[in-house]
């Protein structure tokens, strides 16, 4: 290789790339901990665009459905100052009174069961306790040690109430890390709207400055890359939403004809828990048995073994079949972005691995494709 001017500028490149990498390597603690100190000074702005990728979704169907605001140029030069902040305004509204309905469902039933659960826990233990003597009578020893144990239900009441304090010990020191969290998300919801708001003038500044530092193909594919992730993202998440309501409308249907009670709280709270893929229906529905459990334990057990059936349902029928649907991708991709998502980072690998399989298969697809056909050209050509 002759060593002119431009080849000592790549090798010079590898060389700092290269010690670089190691300096990584060898202080992979001291990098991920910088990282970490990044990302939690950058927190508030990363919370303000998923926020607004999120309510952009809502936001465009009251501009393009509601206020008919069409996509082409003509269509929005004609539209007027107000249909941006209002549609803004509907998209908070929306979302907040989705999340607000389901809580309003959900909290006081489950606070009030917690309440009672506490309150009688020395009588339920005394009747776990008459229940174990009954059932061991035939085996003396185990019998007797039984009759034994006393429960002293002034110290079990002490030993929650010390509990209790100190949770509300704890709770009083989070108070200023609540605080924190207060601002970031109000900073969050303010960066999330100014994005929302100047969305054309930010999309355009970004095209530009790629464009400026790349050449027309490179930066053709960035921009390509950015439509299949916003895509993928955008119809997991509308699948998703889809996916919840069935399972949600599905629980509280099954629970009504099995008459378990709280069917309407347990099936919007298992259509909240839902937005985590398959593993969803299986929180929703452990809350769930808490609640019932307290007011009938044989109903508890019907609903553990309906839910654990819903659940099958819903993760090899209903899941692969609404979501897969919805961004494009077959059933069988669905369960593999699933399974190796969770396997590598559990919960939150189970909610991106989809989308991100999604965009390598549209990717893989479009370059098969364009390679078939490039084949099929010279094949003709050679004929």
């Amino acid at each position: 290789m002759r060593l002119d001017k431009e080849n000592t500028k790549q090798i010079i490149k590898i060389v700092v790339i290269a010690i670089a990498l190691l300096a990584v390597v060898l202080n992979l603690s001291a990098v991920w901990d910088g990282i970490k100190v990044v990302l939690s000074i950058l927190s508030p702005f990363i919370w303000g665009l998923a926020i607004a990728f999120i309510l952009n979704i809502v936001m465009s169907f009251y501009e393009n459905k509601v206020f008919q605001i069409g996509k082409s140029k003509k269509a929005k030069k004609k539209k007027g100052k107000w249909e941006r902040p209002l549609a803004i305004a509907l998209a908070i509204i929306t979302v907040v009174a989705v999340i607000s309905i389901i809580m309003v469902l959900v909290i006081p039933d489950f606070y009030e069961v917690i309440k009672n659960l506490i309150s009688n826990i020395p009588t339920y233990l005394e009747e776990l306790k008459n229940f174990a003597v009954d059932m061991t009578q035939r085996v003396p020893e185990i019998n007797n040690f039984i009759q034994s144990i006393t429960i002293d239900t002034n110290a079990l009441r002490d030993g929650i109430m010390n509990l209790s304090k100190d949770v509300l010990d704890i709770t009083i020191n989070q108070v200023s890390s609540l605080f924190s969290n207060i601002v970031n998300f109000f900073i969050a919801i303010v960066f999330a709207v100014y994005i929302l708001a100047n969305k054309e003038q930010l999309k355009q500044q970004t095209k530009r400055f790629i464009y400026a530092r790349f050449d027309k193909e490179k930066s053709d594919h960035i921009l390509k890359v950015s439509r299949l992730s916003r895509d993928s993202f955008r119809n997991f998440l509308t699948g998703q939403a889809k996916e919840a309501v069935i399972l949600g409308v599905l629980c509280a249907i099954g629970m009504f004809i099995l008459q378990i009670p709280y069917a309407g709280p347990i099936g919007a709270l298992t259509a909240l828990t839902a937005f985590i893929p398959i593993v969803g229906a299986f929180i929703g529905g452990f809350i769930g048995a808490v609640l019932i459990v307290v007011i009938d334990p044989m109903k508890a057990l019907i609903f553990i073994i309906f839910i654990i059936v819903l659940q099958q349902v819903e993760g090899n029928l209903i899941y692969p079949h609404v979501v897969g649907k919805n961004m494009g991708l077959p059933g069988i991709w669905v369960l593999v972005a699933i399974t190796v998502g969770g396997s590598l980072f559990g919960i939150v690998g189970m909610i991106i691995g989809l989308p991100i399989l999604s965009i390598i298969y549209a990717i893989v697809t479009e370059n098969t494709n364009k390679k078939l056909e490039e084949k099929e050209k010279e094949l003709e050509e050679t004929l």
